[in-house]
Order: C-alpha cells, then structure tokens, then sequence
C-alpha cells in the first residue's frame, strides 16, 4: 500500500515538471515579442497592462474543441492553433476594436506528444504576430483537446461598432466569401470535391481550416464606412442576420427587417462556381454555412460609393458585396427571389457549436 501512495504523490510533481518545462519554452518564444503596454507577462500569477489614454477596452473569448470545431486528422497543429485564435479575434474586427492581448488556455490529452504541443503553440504564436497582439498568459492542463482564447483589445469610443443600430434604409454589405468555409466543411466530411481538388476547391478548404479575422478591413471600414451595426459570420450568414435583428429588437428600435437579394447571394464568386461543379445552391450554401469570420455590416445609404468599393478591394483584395437592405415595415428576415420583388420569409439556420 506504501508503494502504492508513493507512485501516487509523485504524478503531481511529474506533471508539474512538463509543464514548467513547457512554460519556459513559450516564454522562450516569446522574448522576441515587443511587450508594448504589457509590465508583467507569463511567470507571474496574473498579466498587468496599462491601455492607451482615451481608449475603451473590449473583451471577448472563443473555444474551439476537437469533435466539435474540427474532427481528428482534418488539421495540422499549427492549424488548429492559428484558427483558435482568429475566431476570437474576430469578434474584435466585429466592433472594429484593435487586438492587444491575448490569453490561451490549453486542455491536452495524455499522451500528446511534445512535438503536437510545440507546432500548436507555434501556429497560435504566429497568428498573434499577424494581428500584432501580445500573448499575456494562460493555462495548460489535462483533457480532450480544446483550445480557449481570451482576446483583449482597445478601441476609440466612437468607432465602437455593436450589433444593435441598424436604421431603416441601411444596406446590408458583406465582406469575402460567406458560404466557402461551409463547402471547405462538406469536403473534410466527405470529399465533396474528390480526391484531387481543383485550386478553386482549394480555397474553399483553406477558408475552413485557415480563417482570417478581418482587422485591417475592420479599421478601414469603421472609418471611412462608418457602420450602424456590425457583426462576424460565427454561425452563418442566415443566424448572425437574426442575430442583428434581435439586437434591434431589444432596444426597442422599429428598423427590425431584413430583405436580402437571392440574385446578389448567387453572384458570389468562387462561391458560385464551386456549387455548380458540386451540384449545390450557392444562395443556400452561402445562407447556411459558418464560421466564415467575415463581416456582415449595416451601412448608411449613400457611404458606400463606387469609389470606396473599389479601392476597398484594391486594398485588400476581398470582395465587398451588398445583399441586402433594412426595412422597418416588413419584419422578420425575407428574401427577395426575382426581379418581381416576390419575396420569401427566411427560417433560422446555421452553424451549431453544440
């Protein structure tokens, strides 16, 4: 029985051991990292930063959980560990606030090897240098592997952008391509496009497993666009549309109508293509699908002008799409499916992250 206790009193200090070896090697990686506003980082109990002056500071965390997010086998480490960390940032972009820090907490299974952990850790290193944010700490521990990320970020009070303020006229605009995470989805599942995909088909696959949180896009938009409402596409373009229309309902503002244009929907491109050659319904795929993390915005008529789309996709090489308009006298989300105005009420679908 002695023997027994023994073996059980050490595993802590084994465990311990890997992961204060761990910790000096993410410090390690780290040191190269400019610490801007940060005074106390990883090795002491808690962060410390002191945020610019005139400033608000924004919150957000996202999980992302293998059996949920990604199945076994679809992902590369650094994968996983860049895509974790740009779905949280994208609710940043969301409220065109610029991301300063962020926290990671890591669950692993027993039996994950030191070099799985280390390219991990490495894609979510790499991916916080792209969005020029700091990594302040975090936690590791034991269990099925999930990855939270907590982002902190700052933004000038009046270029805050939330959900709710959308009035009526708004156009409704879209950045990229919403539904192309979805196919990329379809393919991991079941080859939707064989064993060879095209280089069109790549980029479906590549929106899905590599996601790209839209910051730069974000700045230029709440600038120069000045946005009424704002929101990413986490759950598909359909739910996250609701989810605009549920914010503008709780304040008790009257602009609570979506009319979406089927014809603008189906001219999305590659998006268009890719379901013709799978059989699909670019409108339904572009409707449904998810975790795309592009922008979806309420804009004022009249900002949005030809010269300012123009150089926005010059800019950044992204599409920018109008899809939409909001109305006060039709409420609910409609969709308009033919030049007569015949129009459609739309029912709730999605991305489900349960």
């Amino acid at each position: 029985m002695a023997g027994k206790k023994d073996r059980k009193a050490r595993k802590p200090t084994r465990t311990a051991s890997v992961e204060s070896r761990r910790i000096d090697w993410i410090r390690k990686l780290l040191e190269s990292n400019p610490r801007g506003g940060l005074s106390l980082g990883i090795g002491d109990d808690a962060a410390v930063w002191k945020p610019r002056k005139g400033y608000r500071t924004v919150l957000t965390v996202d999980t992302q959980s293998e059996g949920t997010h990604f199945m076994p086998g679809w992902l590369s480490p650094e994968e996983i560990g860049r895509r974790a960390v740009s779905s949280s940032i994208s609710d940043l972009a969301a409220m065109n606030a610029r991301p300063a820090l962020v926290l990671v907490s890591l669950l692993l299974e027993r039996g994950r090897s030191e070099d799985f952990f280390r390219r991990l850790y490495r894609g979510i290193d790499k991916a916080c240098r792209d969005y020029r944010a700091l990594i302040a700490g975090g936690n590791i521990s034991r269990g099925p592997l999930s990855i939270t990320i907590t982002c902190i970020g700052e933004a000038r009070e009046k270029e805050l952008t939330g959900r709710n303020g959308m009035e009526n006229g708004d156009e409704i605009w879209v950045t990229g391509n919403p539904g192309l995470a979805r196919l990329g989805l379809l393919h991991l599942q079941n080859r939707l496009f064989g064993r060879s995909p095209s280089p069109r088909a790549r980029r479906a696959i590549s929106a899905f497993k590599n996601p790209r949180a839209r910051t730069g896009e974000a700045a230029t938009l709440g600038r120069s666009w000045r946005p009424n409402a704002a929101i990413d596409l986490s759950d598909g373009l359909h739910k996250d549309l609701l989810h605009l229309l549920e914010s503008n309902t709780k304040k008790g503002l009257s602009a609570n109508g979506i009319v979406l244009d089927k014809k603008a929907l189906e001219s999305l491109e590659p998006l268009g293509k890719l379901c013709a050659e799978a059989g699909l319904s670019p409108c339904r795929a572009s409707l449904e699908g998810g975790e795309d993390y592009e922008l979806l915005l309420a804009i004022p008529p009249g900002r949005a002008t030809a010269a300012r789309v123009r150089a926005f996709r010059e800019k950044f090489d992204v599409p920018i799409t109008r899809i939409g308009t909001v109305t006060s006298k039709k409420p609910g989300l409609w969709l308009k499916t033919d030049s007569s105005g015949t129009l459609t009420r739309l029912k709730a679908d999605g991305f489900e992250h349960f």
